[in-house]
């Protein structure tokens, strides 16, 4: 529980929110500049770049303090992580990850195939790859310089490695092909990307070949629990705002909060937003301990999203028409919300990961 944490955690949280409160009104560009000089953008990063080096745990308190506090891009006050990069090797560190953490280069996760019947593969050609494939739903492709690309290498000799792998992509390399953004309702961009013959080299494979799925999976982890969180974090703050609504007078002449339907709606609120932060912190617990919880933290991402997305939905109800309006904070929520349930892994085929980790590989706890 949210409660049960150390008490350097309440301390940070603490804190923190202390500083959201003072600059949550202020643009993107000037909160990055703040959040970076108060110690808080490097949160996720290692030590060795200046930054916290934070946990699953922290991370989760912060993200969801974030979105508590209404800023609507968690990564404006928060910082990225090195992920897959971190651990790599020389070259890797020195022309993606440094520049990555130090805000030169963007890179994009490329994992949704085109055409599952027709996957992204590799094949070796000297110390190099050719990367051939398509990939869907690359977000932030657009505004990004490279691409970490999930694929599959294959290879005629047994003297070369084959499998699974993630390599780096330029993405202005010649044989890449970006399509033209597309945007979901929450006003995120994505594209398609085509390899047509993308020579790679060796050196830009991350980790070692066979090795990729791994890699890949420690990405989504650490890409649910952040959804997790910040879903989370909306649900508190909604909640707080149907509060104050509540308690506003009503043309009524009394308070909304004084009938009992609007009490019976809000009473599922609070119920819903009180359980999914019980199973964003119990999640972000057992990976805090090191714990391989993929499918722990699957069930965290659809359940956290999924409920939110209910409390969402009532607060709506309760505020009117005007909570749909262009610039009401409901209304972003409302969009935010509902792409969540999709992003990361769409909520029923996640679903079907969880099941599947049971009964086929005898994980998962209750």
């Amino acid at each position: 529980m949210p409660e049960n944490i150390s008490q350097d955690l309440k301390n940070f949280r603490c804190d923190f929110k202390e500083f959201l409160s003072s600059v949550s009104s202020i643009d993107s560009n000037e909160l990055r500049a703040q959040s970076l000089d108060a110690g808080y953008f490097r949160l996720a990063q290692p030590v060795e770049y200046g930054g916290g080096n934070a946990g699953p745990l922290k991370l989760a308190i912060a993200r969801e303090a974030v979105a508590s506090a209404g800023i609507e891009n968690v990564s404006d006050v928060i910082g990225p992580e090195p992920g897959m990069l971190l651990g790599s090797g020389k070259h890797i560190e020195e022309h993606f990850l440094t520049p990555m953490l130090t805000g030169i280069k963007r890179a994009c996760f490329a994992f949704t195939e085109l055409d599952n019947s027709n996957p992204t593969i590799a094949k070796w050609d000297g110390d190099s790859i050719l990367v051939r494939g398509e990939k869907s739903y690359v977000s932030g492709a657009q505004i990004s310089d490279f691409i970490l690309v999930v694929l599959t290498v294959t290879s005629d000799e047994e003297t070369l490695p084959s499998g699974p792998a993630v390599a780096i992509v330029d993405r202005n390399a010649d044989g890449v092909s970006t399509s033209d953004p597309f945007y979901s309702i929450d006003g995120s961009g994505h594209c398609e990307i085509t390899f047509d013959d993308v020579k790679v080299s060796s050196a830009n494979i991350v980790g070692e070949v066979g090795r990729g799925m791994p890699k890949a999976i420690d990405n989504l982890v650490r890409e649910r629990l952040e959804q997790a969180a910040t879903a989370t974090g909306m649900a508190i703050y909604a909640t707080n705002l149907i509060t104050k609504h509540l308690e506003s007078p009503h043309r009524s002449g009394g308070k909304l909060g004084d009938l009992e339907g609007v009490r019976l709606r809000y009473a599922d609120m609070r119920i819903q937003s009180f359980a999914a932060r019980a199973v964003l912190y119990r999640v972000a617990r057992l990976l805090d301990s090191g714990y391989e919880a993929f499918n722990e933290v699957t069930t965290a991402k659809v359940f956290c999203t999924e409920t939110v997305s209910t409390v969402i939905d009532s607060s709506v109800q309760l505020v009117g028409g005007r909570a749909l309006v262009n610039g009401h904070p409901l209304e972003s929520l409302y969009r935010r919300i509902r792409s969540m349930r999709l992003a990361g892994g769409a909520s029923d085929i996640l679903r079907l990961g969880v099941s599947r980790g049971v009964l086929e590989f005898n994980t998962g706890l209750l």
